[in-house]
This record gives structure tokens, sequence and C-alpha cells, in this order.
């Protein structure tokens, strides 16, 4: 299960990530700071390995794996899934459908 997510969440540094979002021209994370893994709550560091995820958030990858092999394939932020590509967006993953039966 593991191999499934590092197929499709691969892993980086943290350092390597922020200058990769510096150097693109992203909307979703320009200006944007991220200091934190809301997972564990600790700070990132410029050495930590990371997990960023298609809508722009970012875990340790320790946490994001205890929580996908926990039965999530959902960001813990937004929602938005990570392990299901979109047809008309290959790059893009879709947010889950909600459906509300009563």
């Amino acid at each position: 299960k593991i191999e499934r997510l590092d197929q499709m969440v691969p892993r980086k540094t943290y350092k390597s990530w922020r200058e990769d979002v510096e150097k693109a021209d992203n909307p979703l994370t320009r200006g944007a700071t991220f200091v934190s893994c809301v997972i564990c709550l600790e700070t990132l560091q410029d050495d930590d390995t990371i997990r960023p995820l298609p809508c722009s958030h970012v875990f340790h990858s320790l946490c994001l794996a205890k929580w996908y092999l926990k039965r999530h394939d959902t960001c813990p932020i937004c929602k938005a899934c990570f392990m299901t590509l979109s047809e008309k967006h290959p790059r893009v993953l879709q947010r889950p459908e909600r459906t509300h039966t009563r």
C-alpha cells in the first residue's frame, strides 16, 4: 500500500518543495507559507521529508503515510482525494462527492 502512496504522492525535502513553489507560477501556492504539519502539529524544517499533495497542502511523509494506512485517501485539511486521478484533468485530483441521505 505504501508503494501506491509513493507513486501518487512522491516524497521530497521541505526545502526542495519550497524552492519549487517559489519558482512555479501557481496561484494556489504563490505567497503561501506552510510552516507546520497539521497531522502532528510540528513545525516543518528544511531537512524534513514531506509529501506535498496536489491540493498544495504538505505534511511530514511519515504522518501522511500513517494517515493513509488508516484508510484515508483524502487531504486532512480540504478532503481532496489524492489517490484517484481525474479524467478531465490528469494532474489534478478530484474532491470526493458529497452525498447526504437521510
